[in-house]
């Protein structure tokens, strides 16, 4: 059978059942509870009871009789004091917590303030706090309003088990021990939890630590092995975990300090380092490059230096040291402090990346050199200085140095075949040659480039930050090459270029410099060894966007027939923020309903009707609008377009931009025929008018006149006689024969005098001489006229019908009258022409010797003979 037993607990004011299974032993019953409400808030009364279960005897005939009632008084009963309960209790998070304000007599409890606040009007108060919550670390306070009563209660956690418990020792004479918390503590000061460390196996404690504190470190002594207990303890309970370990298995050196460095070579760096005790122990070094790369060397034996080799020169390296047992390796030591120390220079390994770029001119040739880095280049060193020799096709070799950091240089030369080379310089020597070599075939490669049409591509593959290219690939190139600039806008431009291999026909060329609306032009270029030959010219936007700008509009023709318009817009601008690929021209007549013959018709809002022109040709530039008819007025808009059509805009809705061209059709044109007709009749009686007034000038340009030589009579003093002179009163060349000559067009007169022969038949000393004929004017080789003025004022009435040497001579009825007259020492005292000569009836001839010809004393004399007939 079993054993049971009952009590019942009950307050003063009520009560309450407990019952328990009791064992079979002799040994002394004990019963604890807690109650909860405090104990202490009010009077308890206790009584007890048994039953024996037994399958013959009925339950109800089994309990024993109950004991007496045992009270417990509480201190509700006192008027003298005040009381709070419980007083800085430890309670667990989310249990259920209740509290008890007494006050004293004559003292009543108006509110209890838990976090919220509780009223009342009592004397005794007791009240509970269901799930109670996380405390500060100080706790949560308790106050009883109406009285000056407050307590503290501390709400936390059960402590966790503590974790990763670790014991090393870095010299085997210290043993240090490490855990981790195996729960957050909340609480602070000896409501916090406890951590003791002690060993299983000798019960020696070794410390007692707060939270706060998650170590502890005792000395070895003579005991190598361990069996560690730790122990996380609070007021709601604990925690353990366990540790076995042997010492000399547990060695973590200290970290090495005093860490130096030296640099040996280009390829080499030495390393010392002190250690903090002397124990066994094999140290790794790690160093780090400067591309972030990280090289560990590790050193089998004991040792406080080390040489590491095989760094790259003038290169900058950090180091640092950490060092473990030799035996029975544990785990390294933590790192000493970094050191840093950069290898020496040596001189420059692998070749420049070079390019170049060239403008020949007439007489010269002027060469961009570019270079930068290959990607197998080093430096070695700081580069001071590049290197410059070229040697041009009949040329002596020529070099120049550019300072770094320098990458180009401009030559101007004679021509632009031969081979240029760069090297780069630093304190120890030079790098390789690299070399570029410009044949005759390259420098007419660029007079190629000049009239090669550059080809312009869409953005269709491009990227957002770059832009495709592709060529076509020809078998005798081992590779290829495109040039750019990356701000073709500004000057210098960033010029760039980039390499491909000979299997390669496209590319994508990225950079953060490209900009969307910005043309950019790449050169192709195929390469064979040094040498390269322009391939293809390529223009391209990274994106195209619609151009800026409007054409400037004119309106050349204006009837009822057609209009004629024409704009100004330069197509080929490489501003323009993309392609031109034409224009679009949209009309707007005044209401709003254009119907123009072979144009687009757009309705837009309000049913109104735009005409619209495409003209998918850049150049074209004109359009001409067939039948606007009479009387209309049009708005005109020119747009010129890239990717996409223009859309209508709103200026040419409103008609108030100032680009926006408005005409207005006559509205009938017969009255221009007639103010056509009316300036042709005035012109025509115009030039009639004119060439009245001029008709001499107008007959002298059409018809010029033959040269009428007319004879000068000359009057000789009576002192001489009447008969011919002689010889020797005459000088030649002063008796003249003078034509009177209208220039053609120019209806200004010229005199030409003659050289003739002389005659006389007058009553007064009246003679004339004839000479064959040499033209000159007047005054411009130097030949004097008559000596008298009045000779050339009055001129003879002489009419000359035909030029022949001396035909006859009038009015002499014997020829033995004339007398020749030579011309040599021939001297007029003094000539004076008649008032007027006779006329002169030739009927008989003479021969006449010729003369010397006039303005030129050196010629022969002319021996032909010649006829001159004198008509009256």
């Amino acid at each position: 059978s079993d054993n049971i037993a009952a009590a019942y607990l009950f307050p003063l004011s009520h009560s309450k059942n407990y019952t328990t299974t009791l064992n079979k032993s002799n040994r002394p019953i004990r019963w604890r509870w807690v109650a909860r409400e405090p104990m202490e808030c009010m009077s308890y009364a206790l009584r007890i009871r048994s039953l024996v279960i037994s399958k013959d005897v009925p339950v109800s005939e089994s309990w024993s009789d109950w004991t007496k009632l045992k009270e417990v008084k509480g201190l509700d009963i006192e008027d003298s004091n005040s009381y709070i309960f419980p007083k800085n209790k430890v309670v667990e998070e989310g249990s259920d917590v209740s509290f008890c304000c007494i006050g004293k007599k004559g003292e009543n409890i108006s509110a209890l303030r838990f976090g919220d606040r509780t009223e009342t009007s009592q004397r005794r108060m007791v009240f509970t706090v269901n799930n109670v919550s996380l405390s500060k670390p100080g706790g949560t306070i308790v106050h009883c309003e109406g009285s000056e009563l407050w307590t503290l209660t501390f709400v936390t956690r059960p402590p966790g088990e503590p974790k990763d418990l670790s014991c090393e020792t870095e010299d085997n004479v210290t043993l240090n021990c490490a855990w981790q918390p195996g729960s957050e503590d909340n609480l602070a000061g000896k409501h916090s939890v406890e951590f003791i460390l002690s060993d299983r196996s000798n019960g020696t404690t070794y410390c007692h630590q707060q939270p706060s504190k998650n170590s502890c470190s005792f000395k070895i002594g003579h005991q190598t092995t361990y069996d560690l207990r730790l122990t996380a303890k609070n007021a709601l309970g604990y925690k353990h975990t366990y540790l076995s370990f042997d010492v000399a298995h547990r060695v973590h050196p200290a970290p090495p300090f005093e860490l130096s460095v030296f640099a040996r070579s280009a390829t080499a760096i030495e390393l010392y380092w002190k250690r903090k005790h002397n124990l066994e122990l094999l140290c790794q070094i790690k160093s780090h490059h400067p591309d972030g790369k990280v090289d560990l060397h590790n050193i089998s034996y004991s040792t406080k230096s080390y040489t590491v080799s095989g760094l790259q020169p003038y290169t900058e390296y950090t180091f640092q040291v950490r060092c473990g047992a030799s035996q029975h390796f544990w785990k390294w030591s933590k790192w000493s402090e970094s050191v840093t120390e950069r290898t020496k220079e040596s001189a420059p390994s692998g070749h420049l990346d070079v390019w170049r770029s060239m403008s020949p001119g007439l007489d010269s040739c002027t060469i961009t050199v570019f270079w930068r880095p290959s990607p197998s280049f080093h430096a070695n060193g700081k580069i001071k200085t590049y290197e410059i020799f070229w040697e041009m096709l009949g040329e002596y070799p020529m070099s120049k140095e550019v300072p770094a950091p320098d990458n180009s240089t401009m030559l101007f030369l004679d021509n632009c075949s031969g081979n240029i080379t760069v090297l780069a310089k630093n304190s120890v020597n030079s790098s390789p040659p690299s070399v570029i070599v410009i044949s005759a075939a390259s420098e007419n490669d660029h007079a190629w480039e000049i009239n090669t049409h550059t080809s312009k591509e869409d953005s269709v593959n491009n990227t957002e930050a770059g832009i495709y290219i592709s060529w076509e690939p020809q078998s005798q190139f081992d590779g290829y090459i495109i040039d750019w600039c990356n701000h073709p806008r500004v000057q210098p431009c960033d010029f760039q270029w980039k390499k491909f291999g000979r299997n390669q026909s496209s590319a994508l060329i990225t950079s953060d410099a490209f900009r969307p609306g910005v043309q950019y032009s790449f050169r192709v270029y195929g390469s064979h060894g040094n040498t390269a030959s322009l391939l293809e010219k390529k223009a391209k936007y990274l994106k195209e966007l619609k151009p800026e700008g409007i054409p400037e509009l004119h309106v050349d023709t204006v009837n009822s027939r057609f209009l004629t318009l024409t704009w100004d817009y330069d197509h080929l601008n490489e501003s323009h923020r993309g392609f031109i690929r034409g224009y679009c021209v949209f009309v707007k007549d005044k209401y709003g309903n254009c119907m123009l013959e072979g144009s687009e018709k757009l309705i837009i809002q309000d049913g109104v009707v735009i005409c619209k022109y495409t003209i998918e040709e850049p150049a074209k530039k004109t359009l001409t609008v067939k039948d606007p008819g009479l009387n209309k007025e049009y708005w005109f808009e020119v747009l010129a377009f890239s990717t996409s059509l223009p859309n209508i805009t709103d200026d040419l809705i409103k008609g108030t931009a100032p680009h926006i061209k408005k005409v207005t059709t006559p509205s009938d044109e017969s009255w221009v025929f007639q103010v056509i007709l009316l300036l042709v009749v005035i012109s025509v009686m115009l030039l009639i008018c004119l060439c009245f007034w001029r008709s001499g000038c107008v007959r002298n340009c059409c018809c010029p006149k033959i040269p009428h030589p007319s004879v000068t009579p000359i009057q000789v003093f009576q002192m001489y006689p009447k008969t011919l002179l002689a010889p020797s009163d005459f000088l030649p060349n002063n008796i003249i024969v003078e034509e009177h000559k209208l220039q053609p067009c120019g209806c200004e007169e010229k005199h030409y005098y003659y050289n003739q022969g002389l005659c006389a038949e007058m009553p007064a000393v009246e003679t004339c001489i004839f000479q064959n004929v040499t033209y000159f004017t007047d005054g411009s080789n130097g030949y004097q006229s008559l000596s008298t003025q009045e000779a050339e004022r009055q001129k003879p009435e002489l009419a000359l019908a035909s030029y022949k040497p001396l035909q006859c001579f009038p009015s002499l009825s014997d020829p033995a009258d004339l007398n020749y007259v030579s011309q040599k020492d021939m001297l007029f005292p003094g000539v004076m022409r008649g008032d007027q000569a006779d006329p002169v009836d030739c009927q008989k001839q003479s021969v006449y010797r010729s003369q010397q010809a006039l303005g030129s004393e050196s010629s022969s004399p002319d021996t032909s003979e010649e006829t001159i007939d004198i008509l009256s």
